[in-house]
């Protein structure tokens, strides 16, 4: 039985109810899950503080950023979600070299995008764009 069938099958929830019911789930955990991504910035910026990661920070790294864009998503933080992104192609760009400068940029991005209250939407998309930029020019600079 396929998933239209199950949900419009009698005694059953329509798919505006499993919406809706999935939404209250969510908002059930928006506060852990937005402690979750402090928490990952904060170990970000604590790898990032050591200077040049190796392999197996930068590793932990993407993964700490994965996880950072993953719950901004979930959230209603989609700026956030995709300076994480840019995080990691930023990782990914420089892999053979590490621009502090950059990095921090990227960081400090993410901690005001956190908080989207602070920031205009356009402003929102005016610093991921520039963290594109910023990227771009990390890379071309290794």
């Amino acid at each position: 039985m396929g998933l239209a069938a199950c949900l419009n099958a009698p005694g059953g929830l329509n798919a505006a109810q499993a919406c809706e019911r999935a939404a209250l789930k969510l908002e059930g955990v928006r506060e852990k899950a937005l402690a979750a991504i402090t928490d990952c910035l904060d170990d970000i910026a604590h790898v990032c503080a050591q200077g040049p990661p190796g392999p197996e920070l930068r590793r932990e790294l993407h993964r700490l950023s994965c996880s950072v864009a993953g719950l901004g998503g979930m959230f209603g933080r989609d700026a956030l979600s995709k300076a994480a992104y840019c995080f990691c192609r930023l990782l990914d760009a420089t892999e053979s070299a590490w621009d502090a400068a950059a990095v921090g940029v990227h960081v400090g991005a993410m901690r005001l995008l956190l908080a989207p209250d602070n920031l205009a939407e356009a402003a929102q998309r005016e610093l991921v764009d520039g963290l594109g930029k910023v990227r771009e020019r990390a890379a071309r600079a290794r």
